[in-house]
Order: C-alpha cells, then structure tokens, then sequence
C-alpha cells in the first residue's frame, strides 16, 4: 500500500462520518434554536396577554367609572332635558292663558264695539225718540177743555189698548171718533170718522190702515215742521198742576198755522194753542177745565 494513498471505502464511510457528525451538529443546534423561538413565542404571547389583559382591566375600569358617570350623566341629562320640557311646556301653558284672554279680551272689543255701537244708537233714539208713549193717557177718561173762554169741547177715551187710543170728541154738535197710534216718536191718527153711528170699543180688532194725519213727530229730532220746546215744563190748570209736561211746536199748511200742543204723563193732551196767519186767520186756546177717570 502506498504511503498517503486511502482505499476507496475507507474514504467513502469517512465522508459518511464527517456527514454524520455535521447532522448530529446540526440536529444539536436545531434544540438550542427550537427553545429560543418557543421562548420568544411564549415571550410574544405573554407581552400580549399581559398589555391586552391590562387594557381591559383598565377597559373595565373605565368602563365601571364611565357606566358610574354615565349613569349620573344620563340622570342629570334626563333631569336636564325634562327640565327644559317642563319649562317649555309651563310657556305653553302660560301661553295658552295668555292666548285666551286675548282672545277674550279681542271678544271684549269687539263686544264693546257692539255696546258702543247699540249705545249710540240708543243715544240716537233717545235723540229723536223722546218717550212720547209715556205722556198716552192711561186709562178710559174724560176731558173737558174751554175754547177761548166760551166753547166747550169734550175728550172722552174710550179705550187704550197696546199703542192705540181710541178717543170721541164732541164739539157742539159735530162728533169725531178718532184712533191714535202712540208711538216713542210719533203720534199719529191712522182712523177718523164723523158723526159715527157706533162710538163704542173697536180697538180688539182695529188694524190701521192709512196715517190721516201727524200730530207729532220727534224721530228726526226738531226739524222745521216739528220741535220739542220743552220736555219739563210745569202747566197750571183749573184741574190741577201738571209736572214734567212735553210742549211739541208743529207748522202745518206752508208755514200759516202754528200750533203748540202740551202732553201731560198718563193723560196725554192737556193744552192746544192754534194760531192761524192765512188769509182767514184765526187763534184758539184750549184749556183743561175737568177731567175725570
């Protein structure tokens, strides 16, 4: 055998050798490596476990404290916006009464408005409406008047029934049957008859039918056919004194005849004046003398 020279198979199981030994090598370093990345997975799951458990404790605390706070908070937010809804709600309430004594208080002008309005025109009525129902006689009656001292005429009433008076009036032998309609304004004769068969009763069944003739009228105030010369007047007569008497003023035939009429409560008619400036002028004055219910 040559000096250095190696058979083949000795070679060959050497290189098995130094193979085998770098496996064993490098299997006992694979043990050194294996723990170390174990231990870093055990490193790097416990780093997490340990933040992420510290976290959610804390989590946990701040959410304990936060319900704890919240809690409040949503009590004190609860108290707080039922708060304002109680106080928007009392405005509303408020605002509601205040609402409706606006509105009734707008009723209230526009009732007073109305009053206003009747007011005037009571006022206007009173103006030119002056009460003459109150000076209708009361009852049947009779009246005796002198006519410038020496002719007697006689007023008897015959009946009063509503507005109307029914009344005969003789004046030597002409007799007159006459139906007045006494209105607050007005007195007028809506029925006239001469020499009348039937002097009797007839306002149960009395219409009136046509105005024969305007005694007085006052519904347009003094105008230049009628006046008010006095609603107060005090009237002495052979009967007795009258008190609280209306004196009417009328022009009648353009302007000629003058007449003054004087109206005593609850007997009507108790004083004429005529005064006639025509061609055929004449003057009567007529005065109480007896009067009897």
């Amino acid at each position: 055998m040559r000096k250095g020279w190696m058979p083949a198979s000795v070679l060959f199981i050497a290189l098995l050798s130094a193979c085998s030994e770098d496996v064993d090598k490098a299997d006992q370093l694979e043990p050194s490596e294996e723990p170390t990345e174990e231990a870093a997975e055990e490193e790097t799951d416990a780093a997490p476990e340990s933040e992420t458990e510290a976290p959610e404790e804390e989590a946990q605390e701040d959410t304990e404290s936060g319900e704890a706070a919240a809690e409040p908070a949503e009590e004190d937010g609860t108290a707080e916006e039922e708060a304002p809804a109680e106080e928007e709600a009392q405005p509303e309430e408020e605002g509601t009464p205040e609402e409706e004594p606006a509105a009734e208080e707008e009723a209230e002008a526009g009732d007073d408005s109305v009053n206003a309005a009747g007011d005037k025109a009571s006022e206007s009525e009173e103006e030119t409406n002056v009460g003459l129902k109150a000076y209708m006689p009361d009852g049947p009656m009779t009246k005796t008047f002198l006519q410038n001292g020496e002719y007697e005429a006689t007023y008897d009433i015959v009946a009063v029934k509503g507005n109307f008076v029914q009344r005969v009036i003789t004046f030597g032998d002409m007799v007159t049957l006459q139906v007045l309609e006494w209105k607050e304004g007005s007195i007028a004769v809506v029925y006239e008859e001469y020499n009348p068969k039937d002097t009797s009763n007839m306002l149960d069944t009395f219409e009136p039918v046509e105005t024969i003739n305007v005694l007085v009228d006052a519904t347009k105030g003094d105008t230049d056919q009628f006046q008010i010369v006095d609603q107060k007047a005090t009237v002495q007569s052979d009967v007795q004194t009258f008190d609280n008497v209306i004196i009417v003023r009328s022009v009648s035939q353009g302007g000629n005849v003058i007449t003054l009429q004087s109206y005593a409560p609850g007997v009507g008619l108790i004083d004429e004046q005529i005064e006639d400036n025509g061609d055929n002028g004449y003057e009567v004055d007529s005065k109480l003398t007896a009067l009897k219910k």
